[in-house]
Order: C-alpha cells, then sequence, then structure tokens
C-alpha cells in the first residue's frame, strides 16, 4: 500500500479552513436559516424540530359503542396493547423512545410508535378513555442507582401528568418496578399519588406478583386512577386464582437444535467465573434455576453473566448451563407464541415488559365500567376467561405442555369466574390516595 493510501484524511472546517474544528463549529459560519453567526442550520435553535408521530398523524379520538379508546405511553413492545386489545379497546396514540423497541411494535401490530413524548405537543394526542404506560423504571429499581426524580428518567412521570391534566381520560392505568414503594421512605410514591389526586383523580395501588399465574417471580406496583366526577365508577383489584406454574411448562428442552443451544450455553470460562461469585454462593437456585419452581424475575439486563441472570441446568448435569432462548423469555412474560421477536436485543425488550395476563385481569373490571361497549357479557366478567386465552396462546403445543396448562386453568375457572363476577365495590384502604 502507497503512503498516499496510508495517510490519514485530515477533517476540518469547510468554511474557514482551519483543521482544528468542523464546519457545525466554526465562528465565522453564517446561519442560513437565522442569519446568526457563529452555527449552521443543523444546529439552529430556531430549525423547527421535526415531530415524530408515527403511524398516529390522526388526533382525533372518539367512544364508540364497540371498542374502548385507550393512549399507550412508554408503549416498548406492546404488552398493554395485547391484553387491551384482547378487551375489545382500540390503540389511538402509543409513545416510545427506543427505535429497536418501535420497530418490533410495528412488526407486530403494523402501528408505529410516536417518538419522544416529551417532545409531543398535548394537542397532538387524540382523546381516549384509557390511559396507560410503564413509565421508566430505572429510577426507582433496586438494580439501578436510585436516583429518583432526580434522574431525567424519573420526571417522564411529569409527562403523564400533563397529558391527563389535559386531555382527563376516564381513567388510568400505571405500572413500575416494587423499589417505588420504598424509594426515599414512601415519599416518592406519595408524591406520585398526590399529583395524580390534585388533577382530578381517585387512586389506589397494589403489589401484585406475576407468579400467581405465570412461571416467574415478578412483584410490581400498579397504579389505578379514575376521575373524580364518574362517581359510579368502582373499582376493586381482582382476586387473581393461583396456579402453580414450574419454569419447565416453558423450556424448550426438546425442540432447541444443537446450534442453538451452542449459542445459549455459557463457557465453562464462564461457568466458573459465576461459580465463584459470592451472590452464587449464597443463593445458587437464583443463578442455576430449579425447573420445578417459577423463575427469577427477569430482567432487561438478562443474559449479563454477572449480575441479575438465572440460567437453566444442563440436562443430567452432564451439559453446562445455557440461558434462556428469546421464545422461552417470551413465554415467561406471557408473550403470545405468535409474537415476533426482535433478533438481537428482546432480553432487554422484554425485560422491560408488562406481563399482558397481568394487564389483562386488572384492567377487565375497570373497562366494564367506563365504557358502553355492546357484548353479550359485561366484560368485568370475562376478565379472567380473556387472561385464560392469554396463557394458553403463550405455551407452546409440542409436548403437551398447552393441554396440561389448559386441565390446570379448567380447575380454577369457575372459582375465579365466581371471585370476579359482577360489580367491584371500591373500599377505601391504606393503598388509596383521597
Amino acid at each position: 500500500m502507497s503512503d498516499k493510501k496510508r495517510r490519514k484524511k485530515v477533517r476540518g472546517c469547510y468554511i474557514c479552513g482551519s483543521t482544528v474544528h468542523l464546519a457545525r463549529d466554526c465562528p465565522s459560519a453564517i446561519c442560513a436559516t437565522c442569519g446568526k453567526q457563529g452555527h449552521i442550520p443543523p444546529q439552529c435553535p430556531d430549525t423547527p424540530q421535526r415531530l415524530d408521530l408515527g403511524s398516529f398523524t390522526d388526533n382525533k379520538g372518539c367512544t364508540n359503542e364497540k371498542y374502548f379508546t385507550y393512549c399507550e405511553l412508554f408503549s416498548g413492545i406492546g404488552g398493554f396493547r395485547i391484553a387491551l386489545d384482547a378487551l375489545g379497546g382500540k390503540c389511538v396514540f402509543a409513545s416510545e423512545i427506543d427505535k429497536f423497541a418501535k420497530a418490533t411494535y410495528k412488526d407486530n401490530f403494523g402501528d408505529t410508535p410516536a417518538g419522544d413524548i416529551c417532545q409531543i405537543p398535548t394537542g397532538k394526542i387524540p382523546c381516549h378513555d384509557l390511559l396507560v404506560g410503564g413509565f421508566p423504571c430505572q429510577s426507582w429499581s433496586f438494580a439501578g442507582k436510585r436516583a429518583g426524580f432526580n434522574d431525567p428518567r424519573g420526571k417522564l412521570f411529569e409527562e403523564i401528568i400533563r397529558i391527563a391534566s389535559t386531555i382527563k381520560p376516564k381513567a388510568m392505568l400505571l405500572e413500575n418496578v416494587r423499589g417505588l414503594i420504598t424509594h426515599d421512605n414512601g415519599n416518592s410514591l406519595k408524591k406520585i399519588l398526590t399529583t395524580i389526586n390534585s388533577i382530578g383523580y381517585w387512586v389506589q395501588w397494589k403489589l401484585q406478583d406475576a407468579v400467581v399465574i405465570l412461571p416467574q417471580e415478578r412483584k410490581r406496583i400498579f397504579i389505578v386512577c379514575i376521575r373524580k366526577d364518574l362517581r359510579r365508577i368502582q373499582y376493586r383489584f381482582p382476586t387473581f386464582p393461583e396456579i402453580e406454574r414450574p419454569l419447565a411448562c416453558i423450556l424448550e428442552t426438546d425442540t432447541l437444535n444443537a446450534k442453538e443451544k451452542a449459542k445459549l450455553q455459557l463457557s465453562e470460562r464462564q461457568y466458573q467465573k459465576i461459580l465463584k461469585q459470592k451472590y452464587t454462593q449464597k443463593f445458587p437456585k437464583s443463578r442455576f434455576a430449579d425447573i420445578s419452581l417459577p423463575a427469577k424475575t427477569l430482567m432487561s439486563s438478562y443474559g449479563n453473566i454477572i449480575v441479575n441472570s438465572q440460567f437453566v441446568p444442563g440436562l443430567n448435569g452432564q451439559e453446562l448451563p445455557r440461558r434462556f432462548s428469546f421464545r422461552e423469555a417470551a413465554r415467561l412474560q406471557g408473550f403470545p407464541e405468535t409474537f415476533k421477536l426482535h433478533p438481537q436485543r428482546s432480553y432487554v425488550q422484554l425485560g422491560n415488559a408488562v406481563p399482558p395476563p397481568i394487564i389483562c385481569m386488572i384492567a377487565a373490571p375497570l373497562i366494564g365500567q367506563l365504557c358502553t361497549m355492546q357484548t353479550d357479557v359485561p366484560i368485568e366478567c370475562k376478565g379472567w376467561e380473556i387472561t385464560k386465552d392469554l396463557l394458553l396462546a403463550a405455551v407452546p403445543i409440542s409436548g403437551g405442555k398447552r393441554e396440561s396448562l389448559k386441565k390446570s386453568l379448567e380447575k380454577v375457572s369457575l372459582k375465579a369466574t365466581q371471585m370476579n363476577k359482577g360489580v367491584q365495590t371500591f373500599v377505601p384502604n391504606k393503598n388509596e390516595c383521597e
């Protein structure tokens, strides 16, 4: 190779010829947009920002007898949408900042979520019956720095308040990590509940563990908010049936081929490193799963061998442990077998998602009273039946696993329907903010 080809190209400013700075930083530059000196159009503060509304460019929302409307903030890959669509809802707006999550959302629902909610004027968001969202949890999570409202992500809750205080949806359903309850000695949660109350909503919350119906321990706080003028609406969190579902019921033990299994398996070096960790020695079942029990919480950092990952033990002790496959991770969260997963980022996306069957159970009695949908059976009485369908859809047909779950669900169907039948009465309790 000649010296000329080896020579590194020197970048510089095409305006003044300097090699110290680029054109965008040139003090001699004259902006063609505003006429001021010191910057060029892409950096001009007067340049109007492109508004990313995704597929939701029509801001005409409506209430219809055939469906209820909802707005999904911080949508991720659509965990809320799977549940609410199954309950007869229509999504009139969704917002998500992560481009990979937006791509997965579009692959599955055909709609592209709008971009950064902070950049979208309230007037561009359609009217809707229900506002839902799992606002970013990193600020409150035990796995993070817990900076709370001092973290920019913690302040994104204010976007919910901005939208709700103007559009005034009939109700809101919000989700976050359990760490929110204890953050700052409970003051952060108190501030959130008080703020929601101040814009005209009755509020109640509950800590719910997904393990009652899914093969995964996952405790999350759910906040239900009902507009104060709708006094006819009375809500109580539903009682969940308890189904003992082991990790084994969703594993691809017989269907993973050798090539796929090799990609998921730990190397000998990784395995030995994990064995030496103090956390592994203290909590071995949190690192190497007992498949006769539910899995630990699937987190967005899953796959990291240092922390927050639980591995499937090798067959007969002859193989090295392996990670969950993307499809197994989706089943842990209750996503249907037909859901299209991202080829690289599924652990992150699924770890950040809400489990659709849990949302379905919590939302059904609320929606049944919110809306005037004409159905043969009141929607609040159908919550468990629809949830049951979602649970079955998230289990493989092969190996008799779906049939086995179906039999287990039939045993609790009658009891669950009786528990959640009819109008839920609202009883003030310690989790209510007046």
